[in-house]
């Protein structure tokens, strides 16, 4: 498994377990960290989904300034893995 994949796991297994991400989103981050074979040539779109999982909260949207990634970040990019 190249690198990349494997960060994007242990990254989403880390907040899943001891922060806020919740199943419903990190059950098809995980099914993207599984199967690199699928996603071949859009690994910077994995780096990019991994910071966004990385740097998950919450409640990114709440207050005046947006200063980490929130659930529709990584729908999104989900969304762009899959084109």
């Amino acid at each position: 498994m190249s690198d990349i994949f494997r960060e994007l796991e242990e990254v989403t297994v880390e907040q899943y377990d001891h922060h806020d991400l919740p199943k419903w989103l990190a059950d098809p981050v995980l099914m993207v960290a599984r199967s690199p074979e699928l996603y071949q040539g859009k690994e910077y779109l994995v780096e990019i989904l991994s910071a966004q999982v990385r740097e998950y909260d919450v409640y990114a949207e709440a207050g005046c300034c947006k200063w980490a990634y929130d659930h529709e970040d990584i729908k999104r990019t989900l969304r762009w893995l899959e084109e």
